[in-house]
């Protein structure tokens, strides 16, 4: 399988810990990964430069929200439009050497890991994500780490529709347009929400699941399929008459403009 963390122009830096951070909203992750991308742009390209700019750029991070997932200052823009994300101290990025020993981990470790999704996810469903989230790495590595929350969407429209999202669908506008709003569930929901951070949830058997089960009966609807996955409960801090009506609408509008 292509990797998923740079798949045609779709990127994801979930591993680089994009959204390990107290404050991972989107106006907060940008100009974080601009400053990064600017005091690396003016660094010498040498293992001396790279330490002191990966331990400077380090100080001003914060705490992460997760302790055992890292951060690395080496994640930032890869183009000037900000539409792509990746690690600046990797030999493409560099022009030859390979710095990737002074971020978070080393050479060795980031060039042998694969997330969990690459595991779960087809092909059929990482080809869409990437379409969808194309240009948008933020969306895109929400997405793509939380396969059953892709996999619930990508099931309720077919349910609806009787038919399976294919890559041809999207070729529609009104269609390619009401999936990603519907993806982009994702990123609005409450900060302590399980939802978000569904590729961490353990699911029975021990592997990642997504968040909780709702319990909605032997055979749960298209949009409670969807809703049990994005931390619909009541711990989670959604407010949840909001965000099933949000499911509903969402879903109906992508069977409304399926091709």
């Amino acid at each position: 399988m292509e990797p998923l963390c740079q798949r045609g122009r779709a990127s994801c830096g979930a591993c680089c810990g994009l959204y390990n951070l107290r404050d991972f909203s989107r106006r907060a992750v940008r100009p974080l990964l601009a400053r990064r991308t600017a005091a690396l742009r003016s660094t010498a390209r040498t293992p001396e430069a790279y330490r002191a700019v990966a331990a400077r750029l380090s100080e001003g991070a914060g705490q992460p929200l997760f302790p055992s997932v890292r951060v690395c200052p080496f994640l930032g823009f890869l183009d000037a439009d900000e539409t792509r994300v990746g690690c600046l101290a990797h030999p493409l990025v560099t022009g030859g050497p390979d710095l990737r020993d002074f971020g978070a981990y080393d050479a060795r470790i980031c060039a042998a890991f694969f997330c969990p999704s690459h595991s779960w996810v087809s092909e059929d469903e990482a080809d869409i994500a990437a379409a969808i989230c194309s240009g948008d790495p933020y969306l895109y590595g929400l997405v793509v780490t939380d396969v059953p929350f892709l996999r619930a969407a990508l099931d309720g429209i077919a349910r609806l529709t009787g038919a399976r999202v294919g890559r041809r669908h999207l070729c529609a506008p009104r269609f390619n347009h009401a999936l990603r709003r519907l993806l982009a569930l994702k990123e609005e929901l409450a900060p302590g929400s399980d939802g978000l951070f569904g590729a961490f949830a353990p699911a029975p058997g021990g592997m990642g699941g997504g968040a909780p089960d709702v319990d909605v009966g032997e055979a749960p609807s298209p949009h409670d399929a969807i809703l049990s996955r994005v931390g619909a409960d009541p711990r989670s801090g959604n407010d949840l008459d909001r965000l099933e009506e949000e499911v509903r609408s969402r879903l109906a509008s992508c069977a409304g403009a399926f091709p």
